[in-house]
């Protein structure tokens, strides 16, 4: 009975630090704005606002080899489209013509002006973007 409630008491402490991280970053074009927030098992894209009634998608994941990766592209008419071929994501109250995901080929796509590469870990991120001239204001709050 020891040994169970030990291994219970394990993966209790595993599972829960997992879900400590909230990360919070503002990507801005031409006065569009798109939130994300990262927590656990979850990164979610808001248009505007964080709020139950913005449009917004998300991608789940979970283990060391999961995530996503992938591309802001802010269009005209202040539209932008999350465009990936990695990640499992979902949307809810899409307004077409604001925010749009579509899956894709990541040949079909080249950073440039209103192109943000966009991925799990931001870090890395932000490395890729650092001299692509995208024009994309971005602020990452840990």
């Amino acid at each position: 009975m020891n040994m169970r409630f030990f291994l219970y008491l394990i993966l209790l402490v595993i599972f829960s630090s997992c879900c400590d991280t909230h990360v919070e970053v503002t990507y801005e074009y031409e006065d569009v704005v798109i939130k994300r927030v990262d927590e656990c098992g979850i990164s979610t894209f808001y248009y505007g606002e964080i709020s139950n009634n913005s449009p917004r998608v998300w991608a789940t994941y979970s283990g060391i080899n999961d995530g996503f990766s992938g591309y802001l592209v802010f269009g005209e008419n202040q539209k932008v489209m999350i465009l990936s071929g990695d990640g499992y994501f979902q949307s809810e109250n899409i307004d077409s013509d604001k925010l749009e995901y579509n899956r894709i080929s990541y040949e079909d796509v080249a950073l440039g002006k209103g192109v943000y590469y966009i991925m799990l870990a931001t870090n890395v991120e932000k490395e890729r973007n650092v001299n692509t001239v995208s024009g994309v204001k971005v602020d990452y709050m840990d």
